[in-house]
């Protein structure tokens, strides 16, 4: 960088000059840029944190189309609201974001009028993405919620064997505090 005064002209600093090196691309900020280029979204890290959602919505939400056309709305009451919507695997460790989230992401996809214009046959009075609103309605509601997960099928409700108990009492009990913690009205529930 050359520094100019009163018509003198001196040097203050030389670049060196540029070596090549070898560099692995691993790691959390590595795939995150992979999800970017996947999703044709450009380098700018102002996109970045739309991009991180989009890499973990894929790993939380499973939409599963056949189980979704399968559904009568009718019988929207015997449905599992979040098989609905790509939650089963998480169910009620689900976050109020996390349901607001898939919701959003499955009405992009299966709204009737988008569905419509790639050529499907809409039945106005037999749709499933009826199924689809009245499980966002249940689980978007905390109250419809508690409601809902209190009769969830999928909710192990089974007690331990007492040899079980005897040998792994810490353990065994340990999971039924961290799965029951959820009905307490006391929130900082104990761990054992």
């Amino acid at each position: 960088m050359a520094v100019q005064e009163e018509n003198v002209t001196r040097t203050v600093a030389v670049l060196n000059s540029l070596t090549p090196i070898r560099v692995q691309c691993a790691g959390p900020h590595f795939m995150k840029f992979l999800a970017r280029t996947r999703h044709g979204i450009d380098g700018n890290l102002s996109n970045a944190s739309s991009t991180d959602k989009i890499s973990d919505d894929e790993d939380k939400f499973e939409i599963d189309v056949e189980y979704l056309r399968t559904l009568d709305p009718k019988e929207w009451k015997d449905q599992d609201h979040y098989h609905v919507l790509g939650l089963k695997k998480l169910r009620f460790n689900a976050t109020e974001d996390d349901i607001r989230r898939a919701y959003r992401k499955i009405v992009l996809k299966h709204h009737p009028d988008k569905r419509k214009a790639q050529g499907e046959e809409i039945r106005q009075d037999d749709d499933y993405f009826t199924c689809i609103t009245k499980a966002y309605e249940t689980l978007g509601n905390p109250i419809k919620r508690r409601s809902y997960d209190s009769i969830d099928p999928e909710f192990d409700d089974s007690l331990p064997s007492s040899s079980d108990i005897e040998k792994r009492f810490y353990e065994t009990f340990s999971e039924f505090f961290t799965a029951n913690a959820r009905w307490s009205e006391k929130k900082n529930v104990p761990i054992i």
